[in-house]
């Protein structure tokens, strides 16, 4: 793994973390844009790691 799929994942639990506070406080909205925002990255990488390993033989 390297240091930017570290730092990425990271980020994501930072989000999904932040949701979880959020949406127990009530703080609907913000919760669930937080979550959103985990979803996104995640599925970035996931796209990335695929367009990787389709390219090395």
């Amino acid at each position: 793994m390297t240091k930017s799929e570290k730092q990425k994942l990271e980020t994501i639990c930072r989000f999904l973390k932040d949701g979880f506070r959020d949406l127990s406080c009530g703080r609907i909205a913000i919760g669930i844009s937080s979550v959103n925002k985990a979803e996104v990255l995640l599925d970035a990488m996931l796209a990335m790691e695929d367009a990787k390993q389709k390219k090395s033989p």
